[in-house]
């Protein structure tokens, strides 16, 4: 399988010959730009820098998408009825011009449909090639989905496969270097580039998403120097969204009082918990159903707390964009007249969702365990919940880490543990298995969550083959192995450490505790 870089231009000209590919899957991670690219190739066609050869582009958010509609009904939606064009017209010229047109399916993973079900709806049957198989179409999603396509032939030998790997170093200085300029704080921006760079955990696991970096150039503005220096020391997602989740909550109190050391101020963030908590479920039932855009009225129990997490930021509030002559006409669907929420992006749902299985595990175990088994049947998909719920308490992570062993899937009891971390998760892991293997192709996260269980004392032999090693994980490699009182057996192959490896090695090698 070919893996090399490709240019946003050469987007749809992505083959070994050059040949124009017919249909792309783009994967990637949460937060790494999946829904942005999509945004910027409709923009950039729209402002004539890119594929003019097409007459018409078409970007569908699958997450408001319905298996019913055919892409006429939802194009339709957003005509000005000045154009006298109908679905079935536009679905003709699709037809008739299968050159001329891109549909973008933004958010697979974010669709309430297989494309294994019997009676597929237009989107599935295009993506699963019985319906404008001359058209080009492009198609986003998380990496747990591509097995759809991966596995049957005829969509593994259709689409080109490709995955976005986020920033690298130099775009990431490019964008935190923008932030800054444009609010004339240049020496925020190297501060914060400085200790992106030096934080391994940081600059390996979270740099590379746009997402996270957005996230981590807003705090770094508006935080003190002291609340900068305490930042410094997250090391994992889970941190990162509760310091997010804490920021937003410490601004919309600010908005009720200039000095939010205010005593009151407490009040309004207490505030903000409680409506976080009570729409935590909302959120969980959501994600199971593949639900991440809701009704207005879902949350008619709760409708004072969506008012507060829309203020806070955790919430936000949306209505279907129609042309001015048809909200005017009053012939839009009653479907479609309703406001919907949504969550600003999948990482905010569940990390919220995540406080409801925590909730439940306190207060109805059997209600828990029933969830947890639904949870833990589509644990890769449910990487992020997994995640962030584990992080909420060492007894509640260990109790996922037991069931979640049965899956046999080590490493990803590794990367639970490590969003725990504590001594406690560490030995859960352990306790099932004591040898561990740090290649080139481990994820960049989970390298370090092994790094981490060798401190806790968790394994007693490694494999060590890795191509590039940077600096902090070389060093706390180093230093894990020489404080180990457990590890017996360390194979290295044809590795490449940074300089602090041989460092560190030198300078503790004579203190080794084993």
């Amino acid at each position: 399988m070919r893996k090399a870089p490709i240019t946003y231009e050469d987007l749809l000209t992505n083959d070994e010959s050059g040949k124009l590919s017919k249909r792309i899957l783009i994967q990637g991670e949460a937060g790494v730009g999946k829904s942005t690219l999509c945004a910027k190739i409709a923009w950039d066609w729209y402002q004539g820098r890119v594929y003019q050869d097409l007459d018409m582009v078409l970007v569908f958010p699958l997450r408001i998408v319905t298996n019913v509609e055919t892409i006429g009904d939802i194009v339709q939606r957003y005509l000005s009825k000045s154009i006298g064009a109908t679905a079935k017209q536009i679905n003709n010229y699709i037809s008739s011009n299968p050159n001329k047109v891109l549909i973008v399916f933004d958010g697979f993973d974010e669709f309430n449909g297989s494309l294994s079900d019997k009676n597929k709806g237009e989107v599935l049957r295009i993506l699963g090639l019985d319906q404008y198989k001359s058209v080009k179409v492009i198609v986003t999603t998380r990496p747990w989905r591509t097995d759809e396509f991966k596995s049957e032939k005829s969509l593994r030998e259709a689409y080109s496969f490709i995955s976005i790997e986020g920033f690298n170093k130099e775009n990431l200085s490019t964008y935190i270097k923008k932030y800054f300029e444009m609010r004339e704080k240049d020496n925020l921006a190297d501060d914060l580039i400085s200790f992106m760079e030096e934080n391994g955990v940081i600059s390996t696991n979270m740099a590379p998403f746009p997402i996270y970096c957005a996230m981590l150039c807003l705090m770094w503005n508006d935080l003190n120097e002291e609340r900068r220096k305490e930042m410094q020391q997250l090391r994992s997602f889970s941190n990162v969204f509760r310091e997010i989740i804490s920021f937003l909550k410490v601004h919309y109190a600010s908005k009720f009082y200039d000095d939010v050391q205010n005593h009151n101020a407490d009040d309004h963030v207490d505030e903000a918990d409680r409506a976080i908590q009570e729409i935590s479920e909302t959120a969980l039932t959501g994600l199971l159903r593949r639900n991440l855009s809701f009704p207005e009225e879902q949350f008619i129990e709760c409708l004072n707390a969506m008012e507060i997490c829309s203020r806070v930021g955790v919430l936000a509030m949306e209505r279907d964009i129609f042309s001015r002559d048809r909200r005017l006409d009053g012939n839009i669907p009653t479907s479609f007249e309703v406001s919907r929420i949504r969550f600003p992006h999948k990482l905010f749902q569940e990390y919220i969702a995540g406080m409801h299985i925590a909730t439940l595990y306190s207060s109805d175990r059997t209600k828990y365990n029933k969830l947890k088994s639904g949870v833990l049947s589509r644990y890769k998909e449910f990487r992020y919940l997994l995640y962030f719920t584990s992080a909420l308490g060492t007894e509640l992570c260990l109790d996922i880490i037991n069931d979640l062993k049965k899956t046999n899937d080590r490493y990803f009891c590794v990367d639970v543990a490590f969003e725990c971390h504590t001594e406690e998760a560490a030995r859960g892991v352990g306790e099932r298995w004591e040898e561990y293997k740090l290649v080139s192709h481990t994820p960049e996260y989970t390298k370090s969550g092994i790094v981490f269980m060798v401190h806790c004392d968790q394994v007693k032999s490694l494999y060590i083959d890795l191509i590039s090693c940077g600096r902090t994980l070389s060093r706390d490699l180093a230093e894990g192995m020489c404080s180990s009182r457990v590890l017996q057996e360390v194979t290295i192959g044809d590795s490449k450490f940074h300089t602090d490896f041989y460092k560190v090695l030198s300078e503790k090698a004579s203190t080794c505790q084993n």
